[in-house]
């Protein structure tokens, strides 16, 4: 009997276990590339090759997104082009979802524009190289 009882119990809390919300901070989801209603700025570095947009999603003025596209090409001879020639879509994007400076950041290495394929990037990736080629850490 005290088993049948305890089976019972066990199910129902696992039942409970399964539809209650963690406790757990789940990371925000990087939310699709908004419209340019919401853009704030936008800039491009022609040293490092890429078109950055700011937006503000909350529609407050703040910054909380981000999205870098590749420039394709530049005229210099055209003054009435006001910016480059850029890919479609974002390969990198930044998003600040409580807007406290905590920013994460996605790369959509094959630019499809499909937040699936963006995945978070983490800067520690480049430790993998250094310790595969030690000399990069310590050049002679």
């Amino acid at each position: 009997m005290m088993s049948r009882t305890w089976t019972g119990c066990l199910s129902a809390l696992l039942a409970i276990c399964l539809v209650w919300p963690t406790a757990s901070h789940a990371e925000a989801p990087l939310p699709s590339e908004p419209g340019d209603d919401l853009l704030i700025n936008q800039t491009y570095d022609a040293v490092v090759g890429l078109l950055f947009r700011d937006y503000s999603l909350q529609g407050n003025g703040h910054v909380d997104y981000r999205t870098a596209r590749h420039i394709l090409s530049i005229s210099y001879d055209d003054p009435t082009s006001e910016e480059p020639d850029v890919a479609e879509f974002p390969l990198f994007y930044w998003y600040d979802a409580d807007q406290n400076g905590q920013w994460a950041m996605w790369v959509d290495r094959e630019e499809t524009g499909r937040q699936i394929d963006a995945v978070r990037y983490d800067w520690k990736q480049g430790e993998d190289l250094l310790t595969l080629y030690q000399n990069l850490r310590n050049p002679s």
